[in-house]
């Protein structure tokens, strides 16, 4: 891949869905961090609040968004937690669950961030 992303995400996955439009590539990193970084922070409320109905909702719209952004290692995290939301799991085992993801998630904005600069500027 010419544009040289971090090899933090799926690049073979990045590669197949887009290929080298850096414009496009730039469009999807956007919209995740402005829409669905905010939904999933949404999301904690929710959790916290026991909207089982509203967390499903959420972590149900949230998971193609993954894939999407090269993040494709936590789409089946996602899905998990949202079979764990739908089966009336134990709130504090859904907390924890949302918290692992959103640890690793945390790690990988601020590589998102980067790119989507970056490749804003191509």
């Amino acid at each position: 891949m010419a544009l040289q992303l971090n090899p933090a995400l799926d690049l073979n996955y990045i590669d197949k869905a887009y290929g080298e439009d850096p414009v496009i590539l730039h469009m999807i990193f956007d919209a995740f961090l402005s829409d669905s970084v905010p939904r999933w922070n949404a999301l904690h409320e929710a959790l916290d609040k026991e909207d089982w109905k509203e967390s499903a909702s959420i972590v149900h719209g949230l998971k193609p968004s993954f894939t999407m952004a090269g993040l494709t290692w936590i789409r089946p995290k996602v899905e998990v937690l949202e079979k764990a939301i739908k089966d009336n799991e134990e709130p504090e085992n859904l907390m924890n669950m949302y918290l692992t993801i959103s640890d690793e998630l945390n790690q990988l904005i601020p590589i998102l961030e980067e790119e989507s600069e970056r490749l804003k500027n191509y």
